[in-house]
C-alpha cells in the first residue's frame, strides 16, 4: 500500500461514510422489493406473512442485495488503497446469506415469523441481532483478506459487527417526540444508522491501515 497523506485518509473516510449512507439505503430499499417478489413467487401478497420457507428465502434474497450493493462500493474505494479482489464483495453476500439462513432455521424452530421481526415492523432488536451476526460473519471473512496487508486487522471483525448492529439498533429512536412513529421517522433514523455504520467502519479502516513489513 502506498503511503497516503492525512488528507487522502480523510477523503477516503468521507467517501466511505457518504457512500454507506447512500448505497446501503438504496440497497435496503431494493432488498424490500426482492423480499416482496420472492414472497409473491410463493403466492403471498404484501399483507401476508408467508411461511418459514418463504420468509427465509425472501430474506436471503434481500440480504444478498444488501451485501452486493455494499460490497461493490466498498471494493471500489478499497482498490484505491491496496490490491483487493472481488472476493470482498462475496464475503458480504455470504455473510448475509449465512445470517439469514441461521436466523430462519432458529425462528422456524421457535415458531416465530421472520417477517414480523423487522425494524420496519417496530421490532428493531431481533433484526439488530441478525444484522450484527451478518456483520460478524462478514467481518471474519474480510479479516482473512485484510490480515495479509495490515496490522491490527482483527479489529475489523469487531467494527463490522458493531457497525451493522448499530445500523439497525438505532431505529429504536423512532419514538423521538418531534417526529413520532411516522414515515419521516423511519427514513431519518435509518439514514442515521447507515451514516453511523460508515463512520464506525471507515474510522476503523483508517486506524488499521498500516502495511505489514
Amino acid at each position: 500500500m502506498p503511503t497516503i497523506t492525512k488528507y487522502e485518509k480523510f477523503k477516503f473516510w468521507t467517501d466511505w461514510t457518504l457512500l454507506s449512507l447512500g448505497i446501503i439505503t438504496l440497497s435496503y430499499i431494493i432488498s424490500l422489493i426482492a423480499v416482496l417478489l420472492v414472497q409473491g413467487a410463493f403466492g403471498f401478497g404484501q399483507m401476508d406473512w408467508g411461511t418459514p420457507l418463504s420468509n427465509t428465502l425472501s430474506q436471503i434474497a434481500g440480504g444478498t442485495i444488501i451485501g452486493l450493493g455494499t460490497g461493490i462500493y466498498q471494493k471500489s474505494l478499497l482498490r484505491k488503497v491496496f490490491n483487493i479482489s472481488s472476493h470482498w464483495i462475496y464475503t458480504l453476500i455470504i455473510g448475509f446469506v449465512i445470517s439469514e439462513l441461521i436466523a430462519g432455521i432458529i425462528l422456524w424452530q421457535l415458531g416465530l415469523d421472520r417477517e414480523k421481526l423487522r425494524f420496519i415492523e417496530n421490532k428493531p432488536l431481533p433484526e439488530t441481532l441478525i444484522f450484527a451476526f451478518a456483520g460478524l460473519s462478514t467481518g471474519f471473512l474480510q479479516w482473512i483478506i485484510l490480515r495479509r496487508f495490515f496490522f491490527r486487522s482483527g479489529y475489523w471483525v469487531i467494527s463490522s459487527t458493531l457497525g451493522w448492529g448499530i445500523c439497525i439498533l438505532i431505529n429504536i429512536l423512532w419514538f423521538v417526540p418531534f417526529i413520532k412513529n411516522s414515515f419521516l421517522a423511519v427514513v431519518m433514523v435509518f439514514l442515521l444508522g447507515t451514516l453511523l455504520y460508515g463512520v464506525i467502519t471507515g474510522a476503523t479502516l483508517m486506524w488499521i491501515m498500516q502495511r505489514k513489513e
